[in-house]
């Protein structure tokens, strides 16, 4: 146990003799190298292309081949002459233009750009996601130094108590007891400060695991910017604001075009079309010869045993399915703000309340010592106010981190969670240019 309490002691030395960290920092470092993050923004990336591609479709099509071929002819019957080897050459370019398509291209239009803002949407809502989860370890962190600073307080405590009750009981003042009551709480505060340090040792590679490197003397975050005033503004920005509902509302219009789309498939489609081709002999310039092409192709599905219908009806139905999850993605943001709004009043409250919990029991403990010192309070009175003064210092680190979290999941919830600068205002996402097209 001595050699795991300075591993941990010296792990708990190297976090506080680095530079000094702050929340804003975490952020910016988690958001610039996390993989899961760089991930979502590649696949983003990807869904872009799909606008080009549905485009391309209303664009000019020209296509260039060539082919040489050479041919040996080879005779039995003697009286046939053997013309030997021939080789020939052949050229051909030729050019479409879609005229009418009867709205196919407006809709695959339509339906990449509602993969790109989706995508957009899922992209910006994994990015305020991985910013609350650095909050949350950022704070984590925190509270276990917190923890761990107040559990190697009451060892100090203890330690004074037990060498107090041991002098005592060598004059004859105390009993036996009330050594081994002393030693006992001794022995237990040393066992709850190492699983303390386990524990931040736990916060620290969770820590390392989203920013992407140890923590170094984290400073206290300020409180957060831009909280809603009451339940209705925050109700109000999530609908213009909240990934969840970007993103469901943007699938709802892919699937309005997918319908569109389908049911194009079995319309009237006009193309204008040209070609040429030039072929010969190499051996022979006088066989060259050339075609030129120029026409209209006019093509409209007469029969395909009732494919398009059927895909029709089931982009109905997955048009109908997308509007209903669209409802859901309105009642669960409701559900989210809600109860962010409600954990946010709770915390603010927790803190205050700890505080003042700290306070009065600092001034009892050190009240508890001078009587003990005069005999009016006895060994065991003074080891449970020790008690209530870790509590109350746990109880407060708790709180303030669950402060710094429910001000940062409120912001998370409305959709207007972002990185703080040190000025206090946000640090503008245009760098990687993924706001769709």
């Amino acid at each position: 146990m001595r050699t795991l309490m300075v591993s941990l002691a010296a792990l708990s030395a190297a976090i506080g003799t680095a530079q000094a960290d702050t929340l804003g920092e975490a952020m910016t470092s988690a958001q610039e190298s996390n993989p899961t993050l760089a991930a979502q923004r590649q696949r983003l990336r990807a869904t872009r292309e799909a606008l080009p591609q549905a485009i391309s479709a209303a664009l000019p099509q020209v296509s260039v081949s060539g082919s040489a071929s050479a041919n040996d002819r080879d005779f039995e019957d003697p009286l046939v002459t053997d013309s030997g080897r021939t080789e020939t050459w052949t050229t051909s370019a030729n050019i479409s233009q879609l005229l009418f398509g009867s709205g196919r291209v407006l809709a695959s239009t339509r339906a990449a750009r509602a993969q790109i803002a989706g995508a957009t949407a899922d992209y910006e809502g994994a990015r305020q996601q991985l910013l609350l989860d650095v909050a949350t370890a950022y704070a984590n962190v925190r509270q276990a130094q917190a923890v761990v600073a107040a559990r190697e307080q009451n060892v100090a405590n203890l330690q004074q108590l037990l060498d107090y009750a041991h002098a005592q009981f060598e004059a004859g003042v105390v009993t036996r007891t009330d050594e081994a009551q002393a030693q006992a709480r001794f022995a237990q505060a040393r066992t709850l400060l190492v699983q303390a340090q386990g524990q931040m040792a736990a916060a620290v590679e969770a820590y390392r695991r989203l920013v992407g490197r140890p923590p170094s003397d984290l400073q206290a975050p300020p409180a957060a910017t831009g909280l809603p005033m009451d339940m209705e503004s925050a109700l109000s920005t999530a609908v213009d604001n909240s990934p969840v509902l970007i993103s469901a509302q943007a699938d709802t219009r892919l699937a309005d075009a997918n319908v569109d789309a389908a049911a194009a498939q079995g319309r009237l489609s006009v193309t204008a079309e040209a070609g040429f081709s030039q072929g010969a002999d190499f051996d022979d310039n006088l066989s060259e010869s050339s075609n030129d092409s120029v026409g209209v192709r006019v093509s409209v599905p007469l029969f395909q045993g009732g494919l398009i219908r059927s895909r029709t009806r089931q982009q109905r139905a997955l048009r109908s399915a997308s509007n209903l999850d669209l409802a859901a993605a309105e009642r669960s943001v409701q559900e989210s703000v809600t109860n962010a709004w409600t954990g946010l009043a709770s915390a603010r409250s927790a803190v205050q309340s700890a505080q003042e919990q700290v306070d009065a029991a600092e001034l009892a403990y050190e009240g508890v010592r001078l009587e003990q010192e005069t005999g009016l309070r006895s060994t065991v009175e003074v080891l449970d106010q020790v008690a209530d003064l870790l509590t109350a210092q746990i109880a407060l680190a708790q709180a303030e981190r669950d402060l710094v979290v429910a001000e940062r999941r409120m912001l998370a919830a409305v959709g207007t969670l972002d990185i703080p600068a040190a000025s206090g205002g946000l640090i503008e996402n245009n760098n990687d240019q993924l706001r769709g097209r």
